[in-house]
């Protein structure tokens, strides 16, 4: 038999196999050794690594930047215990928010930040899950240095009501088009199986300021997967949209329409092709009825002379139609023309 520590002993801290004591606040708290209970992912192995760096930076530190660490650690909490904030040291806050800051792509910070920092909380509209499509819609856009971490489980039991133990992060770096965020790539790259319509995915979200590491409030959200989604992203064309066996005459190309109006955001870079004045993207998917038409840009080149050319043009949008593909066709009409011309700014679709 094993005597486990005793709340009974109130100095008491060490471990006996599987539980641990420690002194929180002048109380012993017992508690079980977590094991891991399968295999670590890549990510998984990235993110022990990265804390194991971190903490071994702590030495490095001069001691005026560890007890300026330790004096913002007076202010900070760590997670609450039997109904009490935990005190943290100033060695956990370090790793904490430097661990926040190398997952979202930022260096180990060695001076600790002036103060603790309010963090806006994550606001949108909407989640849309399917086996295609994983969505987020009506974003409330923060910016720099606000990034967007977002955590996601594998599909669940429709009947479950607490997964959030099941979510890992998705990305780190989550940044809004317009208020409007695809991760359906990252989230099978990072869970590798689609969601399965009829179950149910948790969802954690938050905000995280990548000049500090701290993180704000953590808004948990669970969704029943579909098998069409009721949301309708915003149509956008992006150069792997375009078909990779057809010709194009574009080399980079970001076309965005917005939703509800007929105004279409371009930032193309026209080739050009033969002796024509005119340059032509063939998508890989339709264009829908209502973003066929007529728009106009401005353009801009370098001359001969290396000085700035400006142009105009004209881009007709075409469907699917004959059996060929849906394309767009950028036709010079104004200035002197040159290749390359970048076709930027925005438009009206007539």
């Amino acid at each position: 038999m094993i005597a486990l520590p005793s709340i009974a002993f109130g100095g008491f801290s060490g471990s006996a196999k599987g539980v641990t004591a420690r002194q929180v606040g002048g109380r012993s708290i017992l508690s079980l050794k977590c094991y891991p209970t399968g295999v670590a992912t890549g990510a998984q192995l990235v993110r022990r690594a990265s804390l194991k760096k971190i903490s071994k930076s702590w030495v490095t530190l001069t001691n005026e930047q560890r007890q300026e660490w330790d004096r913002l650690a007076e202010h900070a909490t760590g997670a609450s215990s039997l109904g009490q904030k935990a005190e943290i040291s100033g060695l956990n806050l370090y790793v904490r928010l430097n661990a926040n800051r190398v997952m979202a792509g930022e260096a180990i910070m060695a001076n600790a930040p002036a103060g603790q920092v309010a963090v806006p909380n994550v606001e949108y509209s909407t989640v849309g899950v399917t086996p295609q499509l994983v969505v987020f819609g009506g974003i409330k856009h923060e910016s720099a240095p606000y990034k967007m971490v977002v955590k996601m489980s594998g599909s669940q039991s429709s009947g479950i009501s607490n997964g959030w133990s099941k979510t890992v992060i998705i990305s780190s770096e989550v940044e809004d088009d317009w208020g409007e965020a695809d991760v359906t790539r990252l989230y099978l790259k990072t869970i590798g199986v689609e969601p399965t319509p009829g179950q149910k995915v948790f969802i954690e979200a938050y905000w995280l300021d990548t000049s500090t590491g701290f993180a704000g409030q953590v808004y948990k959200d669970s969704v029943i997967v579909t098998g069409e989604s009721s949301y309708t992203p915003r149509k956008r064309v992006t150069m792997d949209r375009l078909l990779p066996d057809h010709e194009q005459h574009v080399s980079s190309i970001d076309v965005d329409f917005s939703s509800g109006a007929p105004v279409i955001q371009f930032d193309v870079m026209c080739e050009g092709h033969s002796n024509v004045a005119s340059s032509e993207a063939y998508l890989d998917q339709d264009l829908p009825e209502e973003l066929r038409g007529t728009s106009w840009a401005l353009g801009r080149g370098n001359g001969a002379d290396g000085k700035l050319v400006a142009q105009s043009y004209v881009m007709w949008l075409y469907g699917a139609r004959y059996g060929d593909p849906a394309y767009i066709t950028f036709a010079h009409r104004g200035g002197y023309y040159v290749k390359p011309t970048e076709v930027f700014g925005p438009g009206i679709l007539y």
